[in-house]
């Protein structure tokens, strides 16, 4: 999910999130934008660095890092897959019944060209069983069974 949080900013900004010409430059670029991990972070990563002091930086607001015309969705999408701790950011079932997708589950939306969408919810039953707590926002009423 990090990844995925890193590529999407990318793809809002136009250019990378954290740039960077080392492991360490890099690690840099992400205490400027998150803050300085908290030791419970630091372990949650990798606890062999709990001991290591990081300078204190205190978080960049998430408005400040986009463009002012960037939709608030986005941002709240971005933001909840870069969290330090692995187990604190969405997991992807979950990240795909985030707002920022709703217009998707729109039926009259279509494609740019004016086509219609690709199959977006025919969700197999293990999907369904695994997001059953999510399904009713990821499945829109116009694709449930029997519906068009």
């Amino acid at each position: 999910m990090w990844s995925q949080g890193c590529v999407g900013a990318e793809l809002l900004l136009g250019q990378p999130l954290f740039p960077g010409d080392s492991g360490v430059d890099q690690l840099v670029e992400i205490i400027k934008v998150l803050g300085t991990p908290t030791r419970e972070e630091i372990s949650a990563m990798n606890s062999n660095y709990t001991e290591f002091k990081f300078p204190q930086i205190k978080a960049c607001q998430w408005k400040k890092v986009f463009r002012s015309k960037t939709p608030e969705d986005a941002i709240d999408f971005i933001g909840t897959m870069l969290a330090y701790d692995p187990l604190k950011r969405v997991l992807p079932f979950q990240a795909c019944a985030h707002p920022f997708f709703n217009e998707l589950r729109d039926p009259a939306v279509t494609l740019p060209n004016g086509r219609e969408l690709p199959p977006l919810f025919d969700f197999t039953e293990h999907e369904k069983e695994i997001g059953s707590d999510i399904m009713s926002t990821l499945l829109p009423e116009h694709a449930k069974e029997g519906k068009k």
